[in-house]
């Protein structure tokens, strides 16, 4: 019996994204690209790379509790065991079907193991009908396992958001990521960079957070068309897009976008400037040489003005050449665990630990504390992060103003805040969204502005 063409892919898939730490998007991209499969088959293809990915803590607990020595297990071998385990806990597959594709999967790499392979799935299929082992309707632990989530990340929620937003959050994460786009001001007018959209078959409509934003229904056809490759469009979460809004970039402000990664809120903040009458100074700045490249070129593709891109450490403000008296304004999009945009990257669903959140807090907090020193009295700094963990949000705002952010008081996002979304700002003044279907990612927003005179 062959493995079939799709599990084929699919093992491909799986086993790069495990060497390589990679992200499954562009993996799964490039295997389907290479491979001649049926429109049924590249589905499939997909279903099953993107399920074991999103699913790979709970399948190795169901494996390794039916292993003798699991931490022996040659890791191609454990791929094709996953990936059945897959089959029959999510996907229902029929048992001997999935275990004999398994066992030939196995029998390519490692032909001495297809015996344990058959007996280990053959033990999970005769469990597989009662998974996920518990009631989900009370026991976490259950209902983590239902969803393919890691159990601490599901009690973290619980206990900060409570049971409805839990919900949502794991319904969201394993469902389709809407494709949210931001008009590229610099590209051409709204009107004609609209049509070129509609024309690609995107069938956009619009969404928060203003009217440059949109949705694009028709998410192939967008990614597959004109608009987006040629710049009249740059795909952005829509919770994303509140950071940049919040600096209330004007023209003539010196404003610091540090860490700016690819450019994106870059091009917001200019926009935003450049639709009151002119340009801001912008100084976008990255840790790493070759991103500071990669970004400068993109930012010349989308004919972004006015901005300088530089090499620079934020934790050393020192090596940021600040203006006399500090900048207007800074935008911190920190780096973060990415627990609000796991449906983006459901590799990262099981690479990330309590400890992380811990751990970026730690840095996060550092951060704000460095760029902070670079804001001119009267001045503020937006904190931004991707993140739902509080630890990581209100922990980090909370901590600075208490401690070395003493000069700085909130200042409310709510003017920047759709109507829709007002139910997501805070008593402090700050957003915060979580994960819910069709909706945004989590995202969390904080301006605080620098006291014209210190206290």
């Amino acid at each position: 019996m062959s493995v079939a063409p799709a599990r084929v892919v699919a093992l491909r898939v799986i086993a790069q994204v495990r060497e390589r730490t990679a992200y499954l998007g562009p993996v799964l991209d490039a295997q389907l690209a290479r491979a001649s499969l049926s429109e049924a088959d590249r589905a499939l293809a997909t279903r099953m790379a993107r399920g074991v990915t999103e699913t790979l803590g709970v399948l190795d607990e169901a494996l390794d509790a039916r292993l003798t020595k699991p931490a022996s297990l040659e890791p191609r071998v454990r791929d094709a065991l996953r990936l059945a385990a897959y089959e029959l806990l999510f996907m229902r597959t029929p048992p001997r079907a999935a275990v004999h594709q398994a066992v030939e999967a196995v029998r390519r790499v490692r032909p001495q193991a297809a015996g344990l392979a058959n007996a280990v799935l053959r033990r999970l299929a005769t469990d597989a009908d009662a998974f996920p082992w518990g009631d989900p309707g009370v026991d976490l632990a259950a209902r983590s396992r239902m969803t393919g989530h890691p159990l601490w990340l599901a009690e973290l929620i619980a206990a900060e958001e409570g049971p409805a937003a839990l919900g949502a959050m794991l319904e969201a994460d394993n469902e389709p990521a809407p494709l949210f786009l931001r008009h590229n001001a610099f590209r051409a007018p709204f009107a004609e960079a609209i049509s070129v959209l509609e024309a690609d078959g995107a069938d956009p409509a619009p969404a928060p957070p203003d009217a440059s934003s949109v949705v694009a229904c028709n998410e192939r056809a967008a990614v597959r068309g004109r608009a987006l490759a040629e710049g009249f469009f740059v795909v952005t979460d829509a919770a994303a897009q509140l950071a940049p809004l919040a600096i209330d970039a004007r023209p003539g402000m010196t404003i610091l976008d540090a860490g700016a990664g690819r450019g994106t809120k870059t091009l917001a903040l200019q926009a935003s400037a450049t639709a009151l009458g002119g340009s801001a100074r912008i100084m976008s700045v990255d840790i790493h040489d070759f991103k500071t490249g990669l970004l400068r070129a993109r930012l010349g593709t989308l004919g972004i003005p006015d901005v300088e891109a530089l090499t620079a450490d934020v934790l050393c403000p020192e090596t940021i050449p600040a203006p006399v008296g500090g900048f207007d304004a800074v935008l911190l999009d920190a780096p973060c665990t990415g627990l609000g945009t796991l449906r983006r990257h459901p590799e990262h669903r099981w690479r990330v630990s309590a400890d992380d959140v811990t751990r970026m807090a730690a840095l996060q907090a550092r951060m704000l504390e460095a760029v902070a020193s670079l804001v001119r009295p009267g001045g503020h700094v937006v904190y931004s992060t991707c993140s739902v963990a509080r630890a990581e949000n209100e922990g980090v705002v909370e901590g600075f103003l208490a401690s070395a952010g003493r000069a700085f008081r909130t200042v409310s996002v709510a003017d920047v805040v759709p109507e829709l979304w007002r139910r997501l700002v805070t008593p402090e003044g700050w957003f915060r969204s979580m994960p819910e279907p069709g909706g945004a990612d989590g995202h969390f927003v904080a301006r605080l502005e620098r006291r014209a005179t210190e206290e």
